[in-house]
């Protein structure tokens, strides 16, 4: 049989999560689609091409759905989608309802339910892998690109409600210092990040008019480096100490660490993904990267210096996780969390701040050699951790500008304060800047990426009308 983490109630309900989010993204391209051409305003006949997707096939008409009151009014369009259908689903279970839509789901409810059990399913295709693109450097030749990868609609389900379950069974043993994929607390933000970011300004009003010392660490390729045995190890310790205080059975702990070596097994970033740096630029695989023209596209892994690939294979293993995996924020923690327990034991009574948002973390102390101090333990821990560290971006020269600082993922301990020699007023966390009075703005670079996100949605539509023609239909 297979484990708790799955029934049919909880497989429907990620069933229409999907396919409201799949209608209300069809919605936009075709509203897109519009806007740039008249000509493919879709009659009936179209319209019902158009709806084509298996998703579709397993609810009723809209028409069908029940109305859920008053509430619709402070629901967005998915949400509201998302709660008629619940309601419409409920209605149907209740009643014995014997329509072909009802049966059809149910069905496909069922088909998932049997992959997830461990008798029948013993390993799971690889990801799909495809690449969106990151950034151009100027002066460079070639164009940086992430990789994305995303399973087949049924194992997306089993893997997000086995997500949901362990998130849930291994938050009590994470501590509060890790920001990123928890379970939501009452009275916390619901956005997690911006629970950090409170802290921080918290710590730092808590302080105002003293200097203060900063330390920063991000990982190189945290997802990509990742290595598997150590996934694993970290994984059983969680997974006995839940068994031990009681809180999964026995069929439960060998379904769900079943299917999470599955999951880890089914990838390998040098032998998923490297193998494509070596692939024409006019490869199928960078189909997504649009105007490349003789740019060469490339997906970056570590530092050559810290860790050369040949190396990687003997010394590492297989390594790496799936970007966009439902398993991979999980992981994160797992992962991090003997790096946390070291530095909270290093920091002990001392008055510093500990914040970690997945693999960047940050540092903050009254004192610089204590920061200092806790930031060894810090990079002597995630090394344990067969992790790699940005390189220390030492302070600023002179004659240097602040923007060779900032460009450092790896940075101090440093003063922040006012003004002074040596003194920055400003520090950055997760798409923040707080300053030495406690204020908060959000970081240019992020006004810049929106920015730059909107002029190419907008260069898209303008484009066709700018070239004096009947534009085509954008895909």
């Amino acid at each position: 049989m297979p484990s708790t983490f799955i029934d049919r109630d909880k497989v429907v309900k990620l069933l229409i999560r999907e396919r409201c989010k799949f209608a209300d993204k069809q919605f936009k391209q075709s509203q897109k689609n519009e806007f740039i051409s008249r000509l493919y305003i879709p009659n009936k006949e179209k319209r019902n091409k158009y709806l084509t997707n298996e998703l579709y096939q397993l609810f009723p008409p809209r028409r069908k759905w029940c109305h859920i009151g008053k509430c619709r009014k402070t629901l967005d369009t998915v949400s509201r989608n998302q709660q008629r259908l619940e309601h419409t689903y409920i209605k149907a279970k209740r009643s014995h309802c014997t329509e072909q839509w009802y049966k059809n789901l149910c069905e496909y409810a069922d088909s998932i339910i049997d992959i997830a059990d461990t008798r029948k399913t013993k390993v799971i295709p690889k990801p799909k892998v495809s690449v969106i693109e990151k950034k151009r450097p100027k002066g460079e030749n070639y164009i940086e690109c992430r990789p994305v990868c995303s399973f087949h609609l049924k194992l997306k389900i089993i893997l997000s409600l086995l997500n949901k379950y362990l998130t849930k069974l291994f938050d009590p043993y994470f501590l509060n210092c890790s920001y990123a994929f928890r379970v939501p607390k009452k009275g916390q933000e619901m956005m997690q990040h911006l629970n950090a970011v409170k802290d921080i300004v918290a710590y730092r009003k808590k302080h105002i008019g003293e200097i203060l010392y900063v330390a920063e660490c991000d990982m190189q390729k945290f997802y990509d480096t990742i290595n598997h045995n150590f996934i694993k190890t970290r994984f059983i310790i969680l997974l006995n100490k839940a068994k031990r205080d009681g809180n999964i059975v026995s069929e439960d702990y060998k379904a769900v660490k079943q299917w999470f070596f599955m999951y880890i097994d089914c990838f390998d970033f040098l032998s998923c993904v490297n193998v494509y740096n070596t692939v024409e630029y006019s490869n199928p695989f960078w189909k997504n990267i649009k105007n490349k023209g003789d740019k060469k596209c490339i997906i970056k892994w570590v530092d050559g210096k810290e860790l050369n690939k040949a190396r990687a294979k003997r010394n590492k293993g297989k390594v790496g996780v799936p970007q966009g995996g439902a398993l991979s924020g999980l992981i994160a923690n797992i992962v991090m969390n003997d790096v946390d327990k070291a530095v909270v034991k290093a920091i002990d009574d001392e008055d510093i701040l500990f914040c970690r948002f997945c693999d960047d973390m940050i540092l903050i102390g009254n004192t610089m050699n204590r920061v200092k101090n806790v930031l060894a333990q810090y990079k002597t821990a995630i090394k344990k951790s067969k992790l790699i560290a940005h390189p220390h971006k030492p302070e600023v020269k002179e004659g240097e500008g602040m923007k060779s600082f900032w460009k450092g993922k790896t940075r101090g301990p440093y003063a922040w304060a006012e003004r002074g020699e040596k003194i920055y007023p400003w520090i950055t966390f997760v798409g923040f800047d707080v300053n030495w009075k406690g204020n908060l703005r959000i970081r240019k670079h992020s006004f810049k990426r929106q920015i730059e996100k909107q002029n190419k949605v907008a260069n898209a539509l303008i484009y066709p009308y700018q070239k004096g023609k009947q534009p085509s239909v954008v895909s």
